[in-house]
């Protein structure tokens, strides 16, 4: 399993008008529609980045450009169709400043195509403005478990926790939620009261259950915008494994298999390479 990310300072967008314009010109027609309705550019921009990861990686593997073809299932999930000597099943997620793409190939991905069961997600660790954390944490109550909502707001007499621990835990939480939804390919439609986290162990239980054939990972990635300022984000990336070893998040600091690029260097790349 790797991570790709991409990140890019949401505020100076309009720095990779350029790259846009000329990167629209290396995805299908479809996609290109597709961008150019967006009403914010950096949600095209993102967009663009989203579609460029796999087909950067698929041009890594050795598959020709005008072979890099891709389909959804009927639920709306993406997946490779181009003709693979090694299967490779992905997933995309965008969060602020940061794309990413998560995806196994080979004897790492569990053999369940089209799709594979592979998920991502990301997101930056910010309270909205004009909340407190307890209001923040009740706008999504149903979609907690009462052992996640103790463990985001301790009740007494246990100490409240730091705010920023506090967001560490809820996005951890929420992340691996839409990770494991993404990975069955059903997104909002699954009820996500019945995945439960139980961050300080590590534990993750489907309906009360520890999912052991399935793996998850969680990560940290740091996106450094203009004048020095920092976004912290987490991430998590569940995969189903179909043996009795997970059920567990392990975490890895500074992972191997993370690789990042700001937007600008990835852009330029992925133009040149893609161009033919």
């Amino acid at each position: 399993m790797e991570v790709w990310a991409v990140t890019l300072d949401t505020a100076a967008v309009g720095e990779l008008e350029p790259l846009y314009q000329q990167g629209l010109f290396r995805v299908d027609e479809e996609s290109r529609l597709h961008l150019q309705k967006y009403y914010h550019r950096i949600d095209s921009v993102r967009g663009l980045i989203g579609r460029f990861l796999p087909r950067l990686l698929l041009k890594e593997r050795g598959v020709p450009v005008n072979s890099l073809t891709f389909s959804k299932t009927e639920a709306g999930k993406p997946y490779i169709s181009a003709r693979l000597d090694t299967p490779v099943g992905y997933n995309i997620t965008h969060d602020n400043g940061v794309v990413a793409m998560a995806y196994s190939a080979g004897a790492d991905l569990y053999p369940d195509p089209p799709a594979y069961r592979v998920g991502i997600d990301v997101m930056l660790l910010q309270l909205p403005k004009r909340d407190t954390f307890p209001g923040f944490v009740e706008i999504f109550s149903d979609q907690l478990t009462q052992l996640e909502r103790n463990i985001l707001i301790p009740p007494r007499p246990a100490p409240a926790l730091s705010l920023d621990e506090a967001l560490r835990r809820f996005f951890l939480i929420w992340t691996l939620k839409e990770a494991y939804t993404k990975a069955l390919g059903m997104g909002m439609g699954f009820d996500f009261s019945r995945i439960e986290y139980d961050v300080p162990n590590d534990v993750v239980r489907i309906d009360g259950q520890i999912p052991r054939d399935w793996d998850f990972t969680r990560f940290d990635l740091r996106n450094v915008v203009q004048e020095g300022l920092t976004e912290d984000y987490v991430g998590v990336v569940a995969r189903y494994v179909g043996d009795a070893s997970g059920g567990r998040v392990q975490y890895v600091p500074s992972p191997e298999w993370l690789k990042v690029w700001n937007a600008k260097e990835f852009l330029s790349s992925a133009i040149e390479e893609l161009g033919g």
